[in-house]
């Protein structure tokens, strides 16, 4: 009986995801600059949430509001927006809508050549520095220029295979919300493991 009323809630849980995925494709498809504004402005604020509570264990009486939106608005503006134009609109009218596993391979080689390091790192440290360091922009740039090759390195490592997957088999109304899912769930791994997930296994 027990297992019985176990598979009946997992059926009524899968069953219930199922219908927000596909309810979330189908504003997704119905008003794509909404959705991707919206759902990249959630994931920054819970980005940024994770960054201060489980990286630098910021009590939470000293949790940084305004930080906070500040990130969860370049996630909707730039995450979203940007992104959306950039991945469903610019890529298809470069590249065609093709799925197929070689023009995948040009999309992601022209994004990790020419979009990522020249546009999404130097516009996130130019925000970053400008709006919340207040240093100003160049001040962001010689950090971005500092970082490079680590900050590269990192993001091809997840995103080059992640972005594969986006061209190839994740329907356009999905891709962004597939984006900031991954992004999420990358920085959710490794604030585990920065805040002690690792030292409280060898312990």
């Amino acid at each position: 009986e027990k297992i019985t009323v176990v598979t009946m809630a997992a059926a009524s849980s899968v069953g219930m995801m199922r219908s927000l995925v596909s309810k979330y494709g189908f504003f997704s498809q119905e008003n794509p600059w909404t959705s991707a504004f919206v759902t990249c402005t959630v994931k920054g604020c819970a980005a940024d949430y994770l960054a201060q509570t489980f990286i630098e264990d910021t009590p939470t009486e000293n949790f940084d509001v305004a930080r906070n939106l500040l990130f969860g608005f370049y996630g909707g503006w730039y995450c979203g927006w940007a992104q959306h134009a950039i991945y469903n609109i610019l890529y298809t009218n470069l590249f065609g809508s093709s799925t197929t596993t070689f023009n995948a391979i040009r999309k992601v080689a022209f994004d990790s050549a020419v979009h990522v390091p020249f546009i999404v790192f130097p516009v996130y440290f130019m925000y970053k520095h400008t709006l919340y360091d207040g240093d100003g922009p160049l001040a962001g740039l010689r950090k971005y220029r500092d970082d490079a090759s680590a900050l590269l390195l990192s993001y091809y490592t997840v995103w080059v295979p992640a972005n594969l997957a986006v061209f190839t088999f994740i329907p356009v109304r999905f891709r962004i919300g597939f984006i900031a899912t991954t992004s999420l769930g990358w920085l959710s791994i490794s604030s585990f493991l920065t805040h002690g997930g690792l030292s409280s296994t060898s312990d």
